[in-house]
């Protein structure tokens, strides 16, 4: 009897919630973000080169997740690398991280709220 409901209910809802959740990236917040930063994790900003040019945390290698080449881009980086990504608010960058993982990445660490977050926690940018 049980069985029948898990598979007759459980199953197909587990299976929906697979198809359909948001994955997620392992993310971190501001403040980790900048300690993880001073220890040689590499900055990856997966904007546009416009949003780029009107500021980004100093060190940040640009890898626009838009660009034809992204993907090439992200398969050359070095798969035992430690990597922090950011965009604008942190959708694009966990995609990104997704994806970093997904090609054998170990450490790509998303920031939690983008550079709108680095820059309401008053930390700096350059341009």
């Amino acid at each position: 009897m049980y069985k029948r409901i898990f598979f007759v209910i459980l199953l197909p809802l587990m299976f929906s919630m697979r198809l359909f959740g948001k994955a997620q990236a392992d993310s971190v917040d501001v403040e980790k973000f900048d300690k993880l930063r001073s220890e040689g994790y590499t900055i990856i900003d997966v904007r546009t080169q416009e949003e780029y040019g009107e500021g980004h945390i100093e060190g940040a290698v640009l890898i626009n997740i838009y660009a034809p080449d992204f993907k090439e881009k992200i398969s050359a980086l070095d798969k035992n690398g430690k990597y922090l990504v950011y965009c604008r608010s942190g959708n694009r960058s966990n995609r990104a991280a997704i994806y970093m993982n997904e090609t054998g990445i170990k450490e790509a660490l998303n920031l939690i709220g983008g550079i709108i977050a680095w820059k309401k926690a008053g930390k700096p940018v350059v341009n």
